[in-house]
C-alpha cells in the first residue's frame, strides 16, 4: 500500500506536463487533436461561470474510435498520458491520449453490468496497465458463465493472467478494485441465482483480496451480518485508501442498507438512510464522509417519435448531500429543481478534500458544478457536454479537474488561493 503514495509523487511532473504547465490563466483554451473549425460552441459551453478557481485549459480529442464508449466514460490513467475505453460487445480499447501513439484492442466480450453501468477495470497507480477481469464461457451458447478471472492489460498490448481467486463458499462472481495496487472487494457465490443454470450458494461471502498474489486478506459470510438478511444485491461500491495504507470500503446494497468495511476490522452496517438503487456516491479523500447524488430528474413520458409528447413535469428535491460515514449524519444538502430528464453522474472529490465535481440539473440543461466539500455551495458551473457517459475526476495533486466523455476530454486548472 505504501508503494502507491511514492508512485503518485513521482508522477506529478508527468501529470503537469500532460495537463498544462503554465500556472497563469490563458486567454483561450488550447485544442489538442481536435480538427475542424466548428468547436466554438463547445468551447463556450465549457467556460466556467462565475469567475473562480477553475480555468478552462485544454480541450483534447482522444483517439478512441468513434462510437466506442457506449456505457462507461473513458478512463484516464493517473499520469494523464493514457486512456482506456470500454465498449462492451466491442471489447476494450487502450492507448495514448495523443493521436498516432500506441493503441490496441482486446476483442473479447468482457464482463459488464448494463443496469448499474459498471465494469471491473481500473488503472494501476503507476499507469503501466489496467487491472481487470475476464469471464470464460463453459459452452458455446454462453449460458453458463465461469468465475471471474483477474487479468492485467499492460500498455504493450499483452495480457497477463493473475493468480486465481478461490474461496470454498462459491465462485468469484464480483470484483471491485480498491485503489490501484491490486487490492479489491470480491464477492464469492453472490450471483448463483443469476446464472443459467442456477447454482446454489448457501453461504455468499465477501472478501478483501490482493489480486496480484491471489491472497484473501479477510472474508465474511453475508448471512453472518443480520442486517443484510433481506438485502438482495450489491448496487455500488466506493472506496479509499487511508494515510496508513488501509482500505475503507462502503458498499451500497439493495433495497437500502450500507455496509462499511475498514481493512483489519469487521464490517458493519452504518445508518445511512438513503435508497441505494442506481445512486452514484463517492467517499471523501479522508474516508470519513460520503458524497451521495440524488438522481433528481423531471418525470413524464419519453416519446421521441411523437410530436404531441407532453413536456416533462419538473421535480424538486435533493441533488446531492454529504453524510458522515460512521453515523449517517447529514453534513449538508444541496437541493434544486430538475425541469428535464436527467441522471446523476458519478461524483468526484479532490484528493486535498476541498472540492467536489457533480452533475447538476439547471433549468433546461444539465451542468457540471464545482462545489465546496465543506459547505456544499456551488462555486462554479458549466454546461455538461453531450458527448456520452460523463466521467468526473481530479488529478492526484488536486491541481486539475477533468471531464471526459465520448472521445473528448476537457481539463480545468484549479487556482491555488493559498488556503
Amino acid at each position: 500500500m505504501k508503494r502507491a503514495s511514492s508512485i503518485i509523487s513521482v508522477a506529478m511532473g508527468a501529470i503537469i506536463a500532460a495537463l498544462g504547465t503554465d500556472d497563469a490563466a490563458i486567454a483561450a483554451p488550447e485544442q489538442i487533436g481536435c480538427y475542424g473549425d466548428n468547436w466554438g460552441p463547445t468551447l463556450e459551453m465549457l467556460e466556467p461561470t462565475p469567475i473562480g478557481p477553475l480555468t478552462f485549459k485544454t480541450l483534447r480529442c482522444l483517439p478512441i474510435p468513434e462510437g466506442w464508449p457506449r456505457f462507461l466514460p473513458p478512463a484516464l490513467s493517473p499520469n494523464a498520458h493514457f486512456v482506456a475505453a470500454f465498449g462492451s460487445a466491442k471489447g476494450f480499447w487502450l492507448g495514448d491520449v495523443s493521436r498516432g501513439g500506441r493503441a490496441y484492442v482486446v476483442k473479447e466480450q468482457l464482463p459488464i453490468d448494463l443496469l448499474l453501468r459498471t465494469a471491473p477495470f481500473a488503472w494501476l497507480d503507476d499507469s503501466s496497465a489496467v487491472i481487470g477481469a475476464k469471464r470464460g464461457m463453459a459452452v458455446p451458447s454462453g449460458v453458463s458463465p465461469q468465475p471471474l478471472q483477474p487479468y492485467l492489460f499492460p500498455l504493450d498490448g499483452s495480457q497477463k493472467r493473475l493468480p486465481d481467486l478461490v474461496h470454498p463458499n462459491g465462485p468469484l462472481d464480483e470484483i471491485y478494485w480498491v485503489g490501484g495496487s491490486g487490492l479489491a472487494l470480491a464477492g464469492f457465490g453472490t450471483k448463483g441465482s443469476y446464472s443459467k443454470p442456477e447454482h446454489e450458494d448457501s453461504e455468499p461471502t465477501l472478501a478483501l483480496v490482493d489480486a496480484c498474489t491471489g491472497t484473501i486478506l479477510q472474508s465474511v459470510e453475508k448471512d453472518s451480518i443480520p442486517e443484510l438478511s433481506d438485502q438482495k444485491s450489491i448496487q455500488a461500491v466506493t472506496s479509499q485508501i487511508d494515510a496508513f495504507g488501509k482500505a475503507h470500503v462502503l458498499i451500497a446494497w439493495a433495497p437500502g442498507k450500507w455496509l462499511l468495511w475498514v481493512q483489519g476490522q469487521p464490517p458493519r452496517v452504518v445508518p445511512i438512510s438513503w435508497t441505494t438503487r442506481s445512486t452514484p456516491s463517492v467517499l471523501s479523500s479522508d474516508a470519513t464522509s460520503v458524497l451521495i447524488m440524488g438522481n433528481l430528474s423531471a418525470t413524464g413520458s419519453i416519446c421521441e417519435l411523437r410530436a404531441s409528447c407532453p413536456p416533462p413535469t419538473p421535480q424538486s428535491g435533493t441533488i446531492a448531500e454529504l453524510r458522515d460515514v460512521s453515523t449517517g449524519r447529514v453534513k449538508w444538502t444541496l437541493s434544486g429543481t430538475a425541469s428535464i430528464f436527467s441522471h446523476s453522474a458519478l461524483p468526484a472529490v479532490s484528493p486535498d478534500g476541498r472540492y467536489g465535481l457533480i452533475s447538476l440539473p439547471d433549468g433546461q440543461r444539465n451542468t457540471i458544478a464545482l462545489i465546496s466539500i465543506e459547505t456544499g455551495k456551488v462555486i462554479q458551473k458549466f454546461q455538461q457536454p453531450g458527448w456520452g457517459p460523463t466521467g468526473l475526476s481530479f488529478s492526484p495533486d488536486s491541481k486539475f479537474a477533468i471531464v471526459a466523455a465520448g472521445t473528448t476530454m476537457a481539463t480545468f486548472a484549479i487556482e491555488n488561493d493559498g488556503q
